[in-house]
């Protein structure tokens, strides 16, 4: 991490760790919940529906922030068996339609889905067993396509420079393995 300071350090290492944070919290505090109402149901004979509610939600942001995650590592799914036949340019060619696809897909979801999440805000919606506003809880959507427009904006950035210069594309790396840190 040479030569990076202040503001400079913190956005690295927020565009390194962020997600991988949030994912490792959800996971966890997924894991020790469901772990906690398996041994409640059959040790105590006993379930909690907060539990169960708490741990769906838990999910659904695990999912929205994993998608973000799998966007920056290129980790989604794509059939790339035609790369080996293309150049770099044209391997680049081909991520840039990708990404404008997904952006494309990204804006007209969010449009689609800002209308439900207001409508759910105005009418105070609340879950059943925690009896907290379902806006927190939808707002995971929201959150997840902010994340993975950030993240497409920067694949399409670097997948432009990569075209222009003519080097090979970033093509993804480990998510959780090897040459992740």
């Amino acid at each position: 991490m040479k030569d990076l300071t202040g503001w400079r350090l913190a956005l690295h290492l927020l565009d390194r760790y962020a997600e991988r944070f949030l994912l490792y919290g959800f996971y966890i505090f997924l894991t020790l919940i469901i772990v906690l109402e398996v041994f409640r149901r059959f040790a105590l004979d006993s379930a909690s529906l907060w539990g169960e509610e708490t741990a769906r939600f838990s999910f659904i942001y695990l999912t929205w922030i994993g998608a973000s995650w799998g966007v920056r590592k290129r980790q989604h799914i794509r059939i790339n068996i035609i790369h080996r036949y293309l150049s770099n340019r044209g391997v680049g060619i081909m991520y840039i339609i990708s990404d404008i696809a997904m952006l494309i897909f990204a804006y007209f979801s969010v449009s689609w889905f800002v209308p439900v999440l207001q409508t759910t805000a105005e009418q105070g919606a609340v879950t059943q067993a925690l009896r907290v506003n379902q806006e927190y809880f939808m707002f995971a959507v929201l959150l997840g396509f902010i994340l993975l427009t950030i993240r497409t904006i920067q694949m399409l950035v670097w997948d432009v420079h990569a075209v222009i210069n003519d080097h090979p594309v970033y093509e993804g790396e480990s998510i959780f393995g090897r040459g992740d840190d």
